[in-house]
């Protein structure tokens, strides 16, 4: 399974006046830094959640179907998925078939609708799946997220680089964090 981005978020989550102010920084010579810390803090807080901040169209890639589709459908992530825009099954020649009207995303998760079925594969095909995932735009991001990027990008700062998560940061996407089946 791999993931590729489509379309990237159109903004950070923590816009950078937001973040200077909350470092207490009075000035411009550092906006560089503080915007690469910014995006590095959103990359790890994503990652270690398992969600997209910013809106952003993604897509999911399979080479085989997999087996949680005819079960409870498949959890798309990162999450939270907020639309579903295309299944495909692709054929090694690159040919695709529209699978799109089979499914429905309930939740977060791709479902196949009741009476449809899904075509075999034949060897080296893959499956796409395109779907937007976010909250939404960057004003849209819930506060305890927002605040756990800020310890990530307060360490980060701290440390100039890369450090690792701050507790309180871990306890915040802890909460959030759901269990997959």
């Amino acid at each position: 399974m791999t993931l590729t981005v489509l379309t990237p978020p159109g903004e950070e989550a923590l816009p950078l006046a937001e973040a200077k102010d909350f470092l207490r920084i009075g000035h411009d010579g550092e906006d560089t830094l503080v915007s690469d810390l910014v995006a590095s803090a959103r990359a790890r807080l994503e990652e270690a959640a398992g969600l997209a901040l910013v809106s952003r169209t993604l897509r999911r890639t399979w080479f085989a179907w997999p087996a949680a589709l005819f079960r409870w459908g498949i959890a798309l992530r990162p999450g939270p998925g907020s639309s579903l825009i295309a299944v495909r099954a692709v054929d090694p020649q690159d040919s695709e078939t529209d699978l799109t009207a089979r499914f429905v995303l309930a939740g977060e998760r791709v479902c196949l609708k009741p009476g449809h079925s899904v075509p075999v594969l034949s060897a080296g095909s893959r499956i796409e799946v395109d779907f937007e995932a976010g909250f939404g735009a960057a004003d849209d991001v819930p506060d305890d997220l927002l605040h756990a990027l800020k310890l990530i990008l307060l360490e980060a700062y701290r440390r100039r680089g890369e450090a690792g998560l701050p507790e309180e940061a871990k306890a915040i996407i802890a909460s959030r964090r759901e269990v997959l089946i």
